[in-house]
């Protein structure tokens, strides 16, 4: 699978179910990144980076074209040494390169009604 092709297949079922469907998706099927295995944080890094252009009002055409989805921009987040490690495959890792008050890759929830 291609990167774009990947990110189109996160982008139908957040359109479809939402961030936290695509999410337990990529979870349960584990892609490989890169040839490299299943990433948990860069799972997250795209789940959380499409849900926000889709909030945005970017058509697919544009999702699929920003530069937030470019293979190396989780690097803006973490270290390639925090993206190398076992712990960020296997689970997802909290940004350590993001300055306060900067946004921050995070799982998204399930927004429950009041």
């Amino acid at each position: 699978m291609t990167h774009t092709e990947f990110l189109s297949s996160i982008l139908r079922t957040v359109r479809e179910t939402g961030a936290v469907s695509a999410l337990d998706q990529l979870r349960s099927e584990r892609p490989s990144f890169d040839g490299a295995g299943y990433h948990d944080t860069k799972a997250v890094f795209y789940v959380w980076a499409i849900d926000r252009l889709v909030a945005g009002g970017l058509s697919d055409f544009g999702v699929l074209w920003h530069p937030l989805l470019e293979a190396h921009s989780p690097q803006v987040w973490w270290s390639a040494a925090t993206l190398a490690s076992a712990a960020a495959a296997d689970r997802f890792v909290p940004s350590e390169l993001a300055c306060a008050g900067e946004p921050q890759p995070c799982e998204p929830k399930v927004l429950l009604a009041a």
